[in-house]
């Protein structure tokens, strides 16, 4: 094994190990924080949500690495790494920035440097997903949050107990997608295969055992009070989001859909009190990610 690769395979262990940790809280948060499962049993419903993405649907992610990868192991490590800085910089600040745009900023600095052919069709269509999918997202759980909260079944305790159920079903779901989607796109700018998928499932068990923080949780709580029923509503259209675009080949930040998910649910309530300002220090975030990447890329023409 070549140097550089063997730099990257390391670098993709690191930033898988980060995401797992980082992201786990927005999976499972809400089931470990409301005593519905275990914080065992919530990191190990993670894991396997995570996993399970990664090695499915991983793949569907390739359109999306060839059109942003760079054509070697010395600039694709230069990518990792400087993606790792931008979060590990964000955490410092207890800010939820995007690894996902982060990365793609990166990845797109170091094509445009390097002269290398730049999809630009692609960057179109991915420009606009990140453009509208917070709008839509914020609508579609502000009126299904409405419209279920209008109409709650008659026996309280057997819809108390559905949405337990319920919320353990999307925890899982939004684990695979992020597993799907993030974890996917990781994996094939590496290149796939064999053993990325291994590395990087050993840093998915120990990110999410020992790297798990609560950012995401931790805004959500800011922005509105999540209780199950807004929980529920949240994470099943921010996964039902992500695995839309991870169907389509694009990659779809979960900090993204989650937090506008959040946000159109906290709208749906009027008479309760929403803030609106970390909301829009995450939208800070959206654009501050992939610009930060790309000016950070654009170094790439110096190695």
């Amino acid at each position: 094994m070549m140097l550089f690769e063997l730099i990257s395979i390391v670098l993709v262990f690191t930033l898988t190990a980060l995401v797992a940790g980082n992201n786990l809280s927005a999976a499972v948060g809400t089931l470990i924080g409301s005593r519905i499962v275990s914080r065992l049993t919530g990191v190990i419903i993670g894991i396997i949500g995570f996993s399970l993405g990664l090695v499915t649907e991983g793949s569907l992610m390739g359109s999306a690495a060839r059109s942003l990868a760079p054509h070697s192991y010395l600039l694709l490590s230069f990518a990792f790494a400087g993606t790792i800085g931008i979060f590990l910089i964000a955490l410092m600040f207890r800010s939820p920035v995007s690894l996902t745009m982060s990365l793609i900023g990166i990845t797109s600095g170091i094509a445009f440097s390097t002269g290398s052919e730049i999809n630009q069709a692609f960057l179109v269509k991915l420009a606009l997903a990140w453009i509208f999918a917070p709008v839509i997202l914020i609508f579609v759980s502000k009126y299904i949050n409405a419209y279920t909260s209008r109409h709650p079944m008659r026996d309280v305790w057997r819809e108390a107990s559905l949405i337990k159920l319920l919320l353990v079903a999307v925890a899982f779901l939004t684990g695979y997608t992020l597993g799907a989607n993030t974890m996917g796109l990781i994996a094939d700018l590496q290149g796939g295969g064999y053993l990325t998928i291994i590395v990087m499932m050993t840093a998915i068990v120990i990110g999410a055992f020992f790297l798990s923080g609560g950012v995401i949780k931790r805004v959500g709580e800011e922005i509105f009070s999540l209780r199950y029923h807004n929980a529920l509503t949240s994470l099943a259209v921010s996964s039902a989001a992500v695995e839309i675009a991870t169907f389509f080949g694009i990659p779809l930040s979960s900090t993204q859909t989650i937090s506008s998910s959040i946000f159109g649910v906290g709208l749906s309530h009027r008479y309760k009190l929403m803030y609106t300002r970390p909301f829009l220090t995450i939208v800070a975030t959206w654009i501050i990610s992939p610009l930060a990447g790309f000016l950070l890329g654009l170094l790439g023409y110096f190695l």
